[in-house]
């Protein structure tokens, strides 16, 4: 193909989680649905931090607070719990400087930490989660996508990160439903930002009306197929959204077929695939499963994968 297919993932809150990890109540439970959710995050080769947003709905205690002169932290506001005059942590190098924070209590006996620093509009978009705690909790959640969606090109890159953070969270069905404005600079460069941003924005290029993503895709794919990366199911994902039945064609002839991809590539390649086929219109659903059971035919020695990546069920439909 010219060996490119001829078709078309956390600082601002992420470093103190890892260093605190802290047993909040939803951590354990992000990304780890049932398969068929086809949650957007697998594409990241590790399971996510959960956002900011997840742990207030799992605190029970949030405030804004001052660093003071004397190391502790001072109360401006509780958000949630009992309104607390000083609190115990001391600030430390990365918010001492800071005007506000917000702070997060672990449980009712738990640690705080020090979640986020806040400007004036960083600080509107915590109380309309808290606001909407009780309702998001429940799982109705529609307008804490359609909050965050709007945010993405938010000139505050703290904000722009949650926003790209709480889209990952989100099922790559729902995702495809979501209006999302354009981000700006996608074109130019699909994997800028942290590591863990990049899945969210490859799958956001894919589902761009604009058709000049496709070549930028290709290319990206064919050198994250090479290098073997965490997040190469994201490119195949968008590839195949963006250029449909022949993108299936080229993706299972160039990295599949051939036989010259590790495993690890292979298992990364039909897992995006198997995605696709729960979640892509009839002709696009018809071409993958066709192209598969032809693969299976043609290199029996595929087929445990197959079914370990597109499951017992519908491989059962798809191999007969």
């Amino acid at each position: 193909m010219e060996n490119t297919v001829a078709i078309r993932s956390r600082p601002m809150f992420t470093s103190w989680i890892r260093t605190k990890r802290l047993g909040w109540a939803l951590a354990a439970g992000l990304c780890l649905a049932p398969a068929q959710n086809a949650l957007a995050c697998a594409f990241h080769g590790y399971i996510p931090d959960p956002t900011l947003v997840d742990l207030l709905l799992a605190t029970e205690q949030a405030v804004i607070a001052r660093p003071t002169q004397r190391g502790t932290y001072q109360t401006i506001e509780a958000l949630l719990g009992p309104n607390l005059r000083d609190i115990p942590v001391t600030p430390s190098a990365a918010f001492r400087g800071a005007d506000t924070v917000l702070l997060l209590r672990d449980g009712a006996y738990g640690p705080w930490v020090e979640a986020a620093e806040l400007d004036q509009r960083f600080q509107s978009i915590i109380r309309a989660v808290i606001q909407n705690q009780s309702a998001w909790q429940l799982g109705q959640d529609a307008s804490r996508i359609q909050l965050f969606a709007s945010l993405v090109n938010d000139p505050n890159s703290s904000i722009q990160r949650l926003a790209l953070q709480e889209l990952d969270r989100l099922p790559y069905a729902t995702l495809k439903d979501v209006q999302v404005p354009p981000l700006r600079g996608l074109l130019e460069n699909v994997e800028a930002g942290e590591l863990d941003q990049r899945p969210i924005r490859i799958l956001l290029a894919g589902l761009s009306d604009d058709r000049r993503f496709g070549p930028v895709l290709a290319n990206a794919l064919h050198a994250a197929v090479l290098q073997d990366k965490p997040y190469l199911g994201a490119y195949v994902t968008a590839l195949i959204e963006q250029q449909g039945r022949p993108a299936v064609e080229a993706i299972i002839t160039h990295y599949l077929s051939s036989g010259a991809t590790s495993q690890s590539v292979q298992e990364k390649l039909l897992d995006a695939l198997a995605l696709q086929y729960k979640t892509a219109r009839g002709g696009v659903r018809r071409t993958i499963a066709r192209e598969i059971a032809a693969l299976v035919r043609d290199t029996p020695d595929m087929t445990e994968l197959v079914v370990a990546q597109f499951g017992p069920q519908i491989s059962g439909r798809i191999l007969r």
